[in-house]
Protein backbone atom coordinates (compact mmCIF):
# COMPACT_ATOMS: atom_id res chain seq x y z
CA UNK A 1 0.00 0.00 0.00
CA UNK A 2 2.70 2.16 1.06
CA UNK A 3 4.39 1.80 -2.48
CA UNK A 4 1.28 2.32 -4.31
CA UNK A 5 0.74 5.59 -2.45
CA UNK A 6 4.63 6.68 -3.27
CA UNK A 7 4.36 5.36 -6.63
CA UNK A 8 1.18 7.82 -7.58
CA UNK A 9 3.29 10.96 -5.86
CA UNK A 10 5.71 10.00 -8.39
CA UNK A 11 3.81 10.26 -11.24
CA UNK A 12 1.77 13.21 -9.76
CA UNK A 13 4.90 15.09 -9.38
CA UNK A 14 6.52 14.26 -12.70
CA UNK A 15 3.09 15.86 -14.45
CA UNK A 16 3.06 18.60 -12.15
CA UNK A 17 6.35 19.42 -12.83
CA UNK A 18 6.35 18.64 -16.31
CA UNK A 19 3.59 21.21 -16.79
CA UNK A 20 5.60 23.46 -14.44
CA UNK A 21 8.58 23.70 -16.80
CA UNK A 22 7.45 23.08 -19.61
CA UNK A 23 3.37 24.21 -19.63
CA UNK A 24 4.43 24.86 -23.20
CA UNK A 25 3.40 27.21 -25.74
CA UNK A 26 0.58 28.59 -23.77
CA UNK A 27 0.31 31.71 -25.14
CA UNK A 28 3.88 32.22 -26.16
CA UNK A 29 4.79 33.91 -23.11
CA UNK A 30 8.38 33.81 -20.71
CA UNK A 31 8.71 30.36 -18.73
CA UNK A 32 8.37 32.26 -15.69
CA UNK A 33 4.61 33.45 -16.71
CA UNK A 34 3.92 30.01 -17.99
CA UNK A 35 4.76 28.54 -14.81
CA UNK A 36 2.81 31.46 -12.68
CA UNK A 37 -0.08 30.94 -15.22
CA UNK A 38 -0.05 27.29 -14.32
CA UNK A 39 0.41 27.50 -10.39
CA UNK A 40 -2.24 30.30 -10.44
CA UNK A 41 -4.37 27.71 -12.73
CA UNK A 42 -3.58 24.78 -9.47
CA UNK A 43 -4.35 27.36 -6.65
CA UNK A 44 -7.85 28.04 -8.35
CA UNK A 45 -8.78 24.71 -9.12
CA UNK A 46 -7.81 23.39 -5.21
CA UNK A 47 -8.48 26.35 -3.88
CA UNK A 48 -5.10 26.03 -2.13
CA UNK A 49 -5.00 28.40 1.38
CA UNK A 50 -1.96 30.82 1.71
CA UNK A 51 0.15 28.36 2.89
CA UNK A 52 -0.59 25.68 0.51
CA UNK A 53 -0.03 28.76 -2.22
CA UNK A 54 3.29 29.23 -0.77
CA UNK A 55 4.62 25.55 -1.03
CA UNK A 56 2.98 25.87 -4.64
CA UNK A 57 5.36 28.75 -5.22
CA UNK A 58 8.55 26.61 -3.51
CA UNK A 59 7.58 23.79 -6.13
CA UNK A 60 7.68 26.51 -8.62
CA UNK A 61 10.70 28.25 -8.11
CA UNK A 62 12.83 25.08 -7.84
CA UNK A 63 11.96 23.90 -11.10
CA UNK A 64 12.70 27.43 -12.41
CA UNK A 65 16.04 28.00 -10.76
CA UNK A 66 16.97 23.77 -12.18
CA UNK A 67 15.16 25.17 -15.75
CA UNK A 68 17.74 28.65 -15.55
CA UNK A 69 20.64 26.69 -14.37
CA UNK A 70 20.20 23.75 -17.71
CA UNK A 71 19.36 26.57 -20.12
CA UNK A 72 23.06 26.79 -21.87
CA UNK A 73 22.80 23.12 -22.16
CA UNK A 74 19.59 22.98 -23.73
CA UNK A 75 20.80 25.43 -26.09
CA UNK A 76 24.09 23.66 -27.25
CA UNK A 77 21.95 20.11 -27.43
CA UNK A 78 19.23 21.81 -29.78
CA UNK A 79 23.03 23.09 -31.85
CA UNK A 80 24.30 19.40 -32.37
CA UNK A 81 20.46 18.08 -33.01
CA UNK A 82 20.50 20.36 -35.98
CA UNK A 83 23.95 19.85 -36.73
CA UNK A 84 23.03 16.19 -36.94
CA UNK A 85 20.24 17.30 -38.99
CA UNK A 86 21.97 18.89 -41.84
CA UNK A 87 24.61 16.29 -41.73
CA UNK A 88 24.42 13.91 -44.73
CA UNK A 89 24.49 10.98 -42.22
CA UNK A 90 23.25 10.65 -38.45
CA UNK A 91 25.73 9.89 -35.69
CA UNK A 92 23.53 7.59 -34.08
CA UNK A 93 26.03 7.63 -30.75
CA UNK A 94 26.05 11.31 -30.87
CA UNK A 95 22.68 11.03 -30.51
CA UNK A 96 21.93 8.99 -28.09
CA UNK A 97 24.54 10.48 -25.69
CA UNK A 98 22.55 13.42 -26.37
CA UNK A 99 19.18 11.75 -25.49
CA UNK A 100 20.64 10.57 -22.28
CA UNK A 101 22.01 13.84 -21.75
CA UNK A 102 18.51 15.45 -21.33
CA UNK A 103 17.15 12.62 -19.72
CA UNK A 104 20.07 12.77 -17.12
CA UNK A 105 18.45 16.53 -16.87
CA UNK A 106 14.95 15.14 -16.20
CA UNK A 107 16.53 13.34 -13.35
CA UNK A 108 18.08 16.26 -11.68
CA UNK A 109 15.05 18.15 -12.11
CA UNK A 110 12.73 15.26 -10.32
CA UNK A 111 15.51 14.78 -7.50
CA UNK A 112 15.18 18.89 -6.91
CA UNK A 113 11.72 19.33 -7.24
CA UNK A 114 10.27 16.43 -6.13
CA UNK A 115 11.20 17.13 -2.33
CA UNK A 116 9.28 20.49 -2.48
CA UNK A 117 6.37 18.69 -4.19
CA UNK A 118 6.19 16.24 -1.51
CA UNK A 119 5.87 18.82 0.70
CA UNK A 120 3.08 20.78 -0.82
CA UNK A 121 1.42 17.07 -1.19
CA UNK A 122 1.64 17.02 2.33
CA UNK A 123 -0.44 20.13 2.78
CA UNK A 124 -3.46 18.96 0.43
CA UNK A 125 -6.60 17.95 2.14
CA UNK A 126 -8.35 14.95 0.92
CA UNK A 127 -11.10 16.81 -1.25
CA UNK A 128 -7.72 18.71 -2.64
CA UNK A 129 -6.08 15.39 -3.81
CA UNK A 130 -9.67 14.25 -5.05
CA UNK A 131 -9.90 17.59 -7.26
CA UNK A 132 -6.08 17.06 -8.53
CA UNK A 133 -7.28 13.55 -9.70
CA UNK A 134 -9.89 14.50 -11.52
CA UNK A 135 -8.22 17.24 -13.02
CA UNK A 136 -5.64 14.43 -14.13
CA UNK A 137 -7.92 12.25 -15.30
CA UNK A 138 -9.23 14.95 -17.33
CA UNK A 139 -6.00 15.50 -18.70
CA UNK A 140 -5.00 11.80 -19.52
CA UNK A 141 -8.55 12.20 -21.47
CA UNK A 142 -7.48 15.13 -23.35
CA UNK A 143 -4.04 14.60 -23.75
CA UNK A 144 -3.27 10.70 -23.17
CA UNK A 145 -2.94 10.13 -26.71
CA UNK A 146 -0.34 12.89 -27.88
Amino acid sequence: MKMQSTVRVAIGALIIAGALVGAGCHRHHTPTERADWMTGKIAKHLDLDDQQKAKLAAVKDEAMAVRAESEKERKATMEEVIAQVQSDRLDQAKLARLFEQHQAGQTRLMQRVLPKLAEWHATLRPEQKAEAVEHLRKWMERYGDH
